[in-house]
């Protein structure tokens, strides 16, 4: 499969699971908006933690797919610290955010986590990226998976 078609069978596949990855970073912004306002009742945190392992579900369903495309293993490396990556940051928003809240950190500390998470996960998306592309030249940068660069 060359890099074109790689590129619309990820969107595609992407596109076929957004709504249920949509409901799913809505369901969770909710619930930790909830855990906050309840101090961390546990009804709110344990649908939390279930919410949060359904998407972290999700997403390694995609790496798994996006894995299956390439045939180099330095690649699939590659693909599996992508989606890693993003898995981490998304923990670190949904677990660590409400946790140094309730334990009464100061509010721009939330500031400091959040943009050295963002930052951190740009500048290994990027490098990754980048390296992907030595190993297999036919699988796409995850910047490349848009609707610009959809072909069919």
């Amino acid at each position: 499969m060359n890099k074109q078609e790689r590129i619309n069978t990820i969107y595609r596949y992407q596109q076929r699971w957004l709504l249920l990855r949509s409901i799913l970073a809505i369901l969770t912004g909710g619930l930790v908006v909830l855990v906050l306002q309840s101090n961390g009742e546990p009804m709110y945190t344990i649908l939390l933690a279930l919410v949060l392992t359904i998407m972290l579900y999700v997403i390694g369903r995609e790496r798994r797919f996006v894995r299956k495309l390439t045939n180099v293993e330095q690649a699939k490396r590659i693909i599996d610290w992508q989606y890693v990556s993003e898995m981490g940051l998304l923990v670190l928003l949904a677990i660590l955010f409400p946790f140094i809240v309730l334990i009464g950190w100061p509010g721009w500390s939330l500031f400091i986590v959040f943009l050295s998470g963002v930052t951190l996960l740009h500048f290994v998306q990027k490098m990754l990226d980048r390296q992907i592309s030595e190993y297999d030249a036919d699988q796409p940068m995850r910047r490349e998976i848009k609707l610009d660069f959809v072909k069919d």
